[in-house]
């Protein structure tokens, strides 16, 4: 018993020790850093360039996850309450979820290729559709990075809805708009705000997009890129500028637990028989072929450019661009790194996820030291990714994790670990709390309880840690940007050096290598997650023919 307390308070002293070393003694770093000189010139960071690109983040995020917002509860509406065909349905969401697979820098290369002077389109309508640089490349990026994410959060919670009560509305004399208002809008405002502020917080702090199709427009994230890595660096200037990054989290915190009081909560939720209206679901049909045909139109040229001699003078199909790719080492190198990077942070992020929510979710004595491993985990996806890697700069650079993958996967880890935390925590909630004092009464020690007991019953749910983790650590580029060397470097860092030197046939080889990657690990997960469902009520099966044999032999002995 005290073995097995002391052996849980350690891995929670551990936990909490890896959460202080790569989490707030980096953090304080960046603090004294930023107020390393206190005179007036050294503090002045409110100046002419910080305000309009503080000012332009602000302004374009708000646009863009306005637009996402609406267009992804359209689009779940579509999805929940329309009688459109569910294939139809099942395959536009599977492209609606395709960016996701590709880093934010990717976005803003193909719409360059696709809307550009010499573009896809603008040479298939033969005239630029529209300027790419500047305002309308930022609002489309930021749209197709946001809209995916937000789609997600609110038609997960709108299949949870009691529809009966819309129909109840409308015959105690409501209008549709009424009802639409009291028994859909309102029951899922809580979340509409959550995935508003989770794309403005996306926005805010994405790097790739500003990069690539920004011009001359200056954003907070480009703003805090050229004080760190600019021709003339200036590291005070610098971690102050982060430190501004973090004003929208502490808000979006706030709001968020404000937020918490308002969950509606049904006894039994029904689902209504949906009537047939055919103008309504050919509007959306026609809502969802259009945004379809947009994502797929854009990304096309991720295929055809690499599969063309020279983008748009040689139009002649070839494969020697593959060949280029394989017969070039640091590409090559490059592909490495990041396949290892996501494969380690994968790992060591879901071990530790699981067993963070093991410690806070499965103790019946809740110990101040989880407690504060629970507050630490809600925080750590607010913290920006171009933050956490300057904090890193600051506090590793010269030291022996300087320039490794090791530190490339400890920020990772770290940046993105709330939401694996929360699946893992929500699976584990859900299990029975007896069942470890039942195991401690049949002889078995805690970690045999874990092996045997909680980790098969939440299979699927560390399969879809181990994903998550893998394809934010294949595409993610603001929490990697400053910490990639020669030997470290990952692909998403190798496509903003690739675009200094004009590559674009080797920025699209690398972003179609990534995909392919990212597709080949989605249909693999999927197979274990079909194996793993399949293979529980197997081995469940099993185990009660063995309890009834053995109650039969011993009857017998009897």
């Amino acid at each position: 018993m005290r073995i097995t307390v002391s052996l849980k308070k350690l891995i929670s002293w551990i936990v909490l020790a890896f959460f202080f070393l790569f989490l707030a003694y980096p953090i304080i770093q960046i603090i004294l850093t930023a107020f390393s000189q206190t005179d007036r010139a050294s503090l002045d960071i409110f100046n002419h360039d910080w305000r309009i690109s503080f000012s332009n983040s602000l302004k374009y995020s708000l646009a863009a996850t306005s637009c996402s917002t609406v267009l992804g509860f359209l689009l779940a509406y579509g999805n929940n309450f329309t009688r459109i065909n569910r294939r139809f349905l099942k395959l536009n969401e599977s492209i609606l979820h395709f960016p996701m697979l590709l880093p934010t820098i990717t976005y803003g290369f193909v719409l360059i290729y696709a809307f550009g002077r010499q573009g896809l389109w603008s040479k298939v309508f033969q005239q630029e559709l529209f300027h790419i640089y500047g305002s309308i490349g930022i609002l489309l990026g930021f749209i197709i990075y946001t809209l995916p994410p937000i789609f997600i959060l609110i038609n997960n919670s709108m299949k949870y809805l009691d529809t009966q009560l819309f129909i109840v509305s409308r015959l105690m004399g409501d209008s549709w708009y009424r009802s639409l208002y009291k028994t859909i809008l309102t029951p899922l405002t809580r979340v509409l705000a959550v995935a508003f502020l989770q794309g403005f917080f996306m926005s805010f702090t994405d790097f790739g997009i500003p990069s690539a199709v920004g011009g001359q427009t200056p954003f907070i994230t480009t703003l805090l890129y050229e004080g760190f890595m600019g021709t003339i660096p200036n590291f005070q200037f610098g971690s102050l500028v982060a430190l501004t990054m973090l004003l929208p989290s502490i808000i979006s915190i706030l709001i968020l637990n404000h937020l918490q009081k308002k969950v509606v909560r049904y006894e039994r939720p029904r689902q209504a028989v949906i009537k047939k209206n055919a103008v309504r679901d050919w509007c959306f049909r026609l809502l969802f072929v259009s945004i379809s045909l947009f994502i797929l139109g854009v990304f096309a040229v991720l295929i055809i450019i690499p599969m063309v001699t020279n983008w748009p003078y040689d139009l002649k199909p070839t494969l020697n661009n593959f060949a280029q790719f394989i017969q070039d080492d640091s590409l090559v190198l490059t592909l490495k790194n990041s396949l290892l990077m996501a494969l380690l942070t994968a790992g060591l992020g879901t071990i530790i996820a699981y067993l963070a929510a093991i410690l806070t979710s499965r103790e019946r004595k809740i110990y101040k030291v989880n407690q504060i491993i629970d507050s630490i985990a809600t925080i750590t996806n607010s913290i920006p990714g171009m933050v956490l890697g300057v904090a890193y700069l600051l506090l590793f650079s010269g030291s022996q994790l300087h320039n490794t993958l090791l530190v490339l996967v400890i920020v990772t880890i770290v940046h993105y670990f709330s939401t694996p935390y929360q699946m893992a925590k929500e699976a584990l909630q859900k299990m029975n709390l007896n069942w470890e004092n039942t195991a401690k009464l049949m002889g078995d020690s805690w970690l045999k309880t874990v092996w045997r007991i909680l980790i098969p019953n939440s299979r699927v749910t560390i399969i879809d840690i181990f994903a998550y983790y893998f394809f934010n650590s294949m595409v993610t580029i603001s929490a990697v940007i400053f910490l990639t060397s020669a030997n470290t470097m990952v692909i998403t860092a190798k496509l903003k050096e690739l675009q200094h030197f004009g590559r674009f046939n080797d920025i699209f080889m690398l972003s179609l290598f990534l995909l392919i990657i990212n597709l080949i690990m989605q249909g693999l997960t999927q197979l274990l997650k079909k194996m793993s469902v399949s293979y529980l009520p197997v081995r469940q099966a099993k185990r009660k023919l063995n309890t009834k044999v053995t109650t039969i032999v011993q009857r017998k002995k009897a």
